[in-house]
């Protein structure tokens, strides 16, 4: 009885079990609704485009009468804000040396040395200079030297023959050569520098030249003791000469293997007419940078 009362659509049953009746109310839904549904989808389309390419036009509108000159300003403030690097690039690179006076000392007959004190500013940087000295009249050969970080070397070159006594004496750097030191290699650059230059100098004698007394040249003499923890293989240094608090010469000297705690007797000779000594100062010019100066363990 409840079976007749319902539809006739309801009862209906597909034979191949292909097609349901929801199936079918569904498809007569969509037939019934089918304009209705073109239409809303239409009107959303229009709606759509008609926001999206609204919101563009505007944009671009307020873009191009206000936001493009707005861009155009902030970009003119980031480049004042910006660090000009190629102006602040010297406080990165090496500074250059810094020539002190140039002296010329005659060493015997018409033999000269020219020494120069220069001075490396630098906190970071070894440089290592080609170098010659020039004068009204002629030049010395080039030499090489070696100035530390933050250190006053002298720069020399001695036994320059000259038939008169050289004027104008002016030092040429002829090539410049840039070494910086690892962080990580070494952290104090001062502590490094004290602890590998600790030459003392002791028991210092100097004795004039007499006639009277048969010492046909002047002796200057003292111990040097290398109070490093470093063994050197040939260690260079410069001995400077004084006389009431001013200098009168410096006279090259070179050891062989110079060991940690040794002490070496140096006995050194000057022909320079009427020379007086008073004191000496010894500097230490090798590269104490290079692992090559050092001797190894057990040697």
């Amino acid at each position: 009885m409840e079976e007749k009362n319902k539809p006739k659509l309801s009862r209906y049953t597909d034979p191949t079990g292909e097609f349901s009746n929801r199936s079918l109310k569904l498809a007569e839904w969509y037939l019934k609704h089918k304009l209705l549904l073109q239409k809303i989808g239409k009107n959303f389309l229009i709606v759509w485009c008609v926001v999206t390419v609204g919101y563009s036009f505007g944009y671009w509108t307020y873009y191009l009468s206000y936001g493009y000159f707005k861009d155009q300003n902030m970009m003119q403030h980031q480049a004042l804000e910006f660090q000009n690097y190629d102006a602040i690039k010297p406080l990165y690179s090496a500074q250059s040396l810094q020539v002190g006076n140039i002296d010329v000392y005659n060493s015997v007959s018409d033999l000269y040395d020219f020494v120069a004190k220069v001075t490396n500013p630098n906190e970071r940087w070894i440089a290592k200079l080609t170098y010659k000295f020039t004068y009204v009249g002629g030049e010395t050969e080039s030499h090489t030297a070696v100035l530390w970080p933050k250190a006053e070397l002298p720069v020399a070159t001695f036994g320059v023959s000259a038939g008169a006594y050289p004027s104008y004496p002016h030092l040429v750097i002829e090539k410049m050569d840039w070494r910086r030191i690892n962080p990580h290699s070494s952290t104090n650059i001062p502590q490094f520098v004290t602890e590998h230059t600790k030459f003392a100098v002791e028991n210092f004698t100097f004795t004039p030249a007499s006639r009277f007394s048969g010492i046909m040249n002047h002796i200057i003499k003292f111990e040097l003791f290398n109070d490093t923890a470093y063994n050197f293989w040939d260690p260079e240094f410069y001995v400077e000469l004084f006389a009431g608090g001013q200098t009168t010469g410096f006279i090259y000297v070179s050891l062989d293997k110079f060991k940690a705690g040794d002490k070496r007797i140096i006995d050194l000779r000057s022909w320079v007419d009427n020379l007086n000594v008073s004191d000496i100062v010894v500097w230490p010019v090798f590269d104490i940078f290079d692992k090559n100066e050092y001797m190894p363990i057990g040697e």
